[in-house]
């Protein structure tokens, strides 16, 4: 199993739904909802770009790479090129800024600049702003989408550009300035449980056995098994069905393939025993999702 096999949603895509506010082309958009409509995330996805999401008010859940966040104002996420992202519960006064654009619409300079922060973000996605860094961060947006609103401008395009190089240069102050005041020191169990997660992102389709995820971390399975379980509150199991879950509903919503051609690639003996796994954890059978 390769993670590209989750469909992947192109910037052009996303750009041409309605919870976008403003757009460059599929290069560049923005949004900024009051409620954030049931068309938006709410199936898993990859998105060939990057995102920024600040929460200004409400709450919600946002699932990346099968980790689940709780979002609460003032929260802010950094999420790359490539991550599989999924919106879960959120509230009806949930208001969520979003900037997203296409590695192509990142210069050169502003990526190699940032490097060390994507780095680290890749595990490490969300920090709480404090109130200044919030605002600031919130105002920044605004001027940004000023910009982003005069289309006749000649220019249009480079200053944005331009200004949203300015906000990832402020972004990434905040995140280095935020872990050097409260570096994160995992423990050892807590790194077992992020290279499982690593490993069943890669694996899940192929490899379902704990004895093959043990074996990968040179750990036995009753050792591994009670580890993941103390950590996260699941076992292997469970993390591996949520994977699998997550790419049939992924390839339900986004691709044509039919149910057996799915069925065949996530490895089920047949689609009536796909169909039984899917209802079994979703409370719908795969035709009955795909048509919601």
């Amino acid at each position: 199993m390769k993670v590209r096999d989750i469909p992947v949603i192109s910037m052009e895509k996303t750009v041409n739904r309605n919870y976008v506010d403003e757009q460059i082309s599929d290069e560049f958009f923005m949004s900024i909802q009051g409620k954030v409509p049931d068309s938006a995330f709410n199936y898993p996805f990859r998105l060939d770009g990057l995102i920024m999401i600040v929460c200004r008010n409400g709450n919600c859940e946002l699932v990346i790479d099968l980790i689940r966040y709780s979002v609460k104002p003032n929260d802010f996420f950094f999420i790359l090129p490539g991550s599989i992202v999924q919106l879960g519960d959120r509230s009806d006064d949930l208001l969520l800024y979003a900037m997203g654009a296409s590695t192509d619409f990142l210069s050169d300079k502003s990526m190699k600049a940032n490097i060390q922060l994507f780095l680290h973000v890749k595990d490490n996605p969300k920090i709480n702003l404090d109130e200044k860094d919030s605002e600031m961060l919130f105002s920044f947006i605004e001027f940004i989408r000023s910009k982003l609103m005069r289309t006749d401008h000649i220019y249009r395009k480079e200053i944005v550009q331009s200004l949203f190089m300015g906000f990832c240069y402020e972004v990434s102050a905040i995140f280095r300035r935020t872990l050097m005041a409260a570096p994160q020191q995992l423990n050892r169990n807590e790194i077992l449980f992020k290279e499982l997660m690593q490993l069943i992102v890669t694996h899940y389709k192929t490899e379902r056995s704990v004895g093959f995820y043990a074996g990968k971390l040179c750990l036995t399975d009753k050792y591994l098994t009670r580890i993941i379980r103390e950590v996260s509150g699941k076992t292997i199991s469970e993390w591996i069905k949520t994977a699998l879950i997550f790419d049939a509903k992924s390839q339900l919503k986004y691709t044509r393939k039919t149910i057996q051609e799915i069925s065949n690639d996530l490895n089920f003996p047949n689609p009536s025993f796909f169909g039984k796994f899917f209802k079994q954890h979703t409370g719908m059978t795969p035709k009955a999702y795909r048509m919601s």
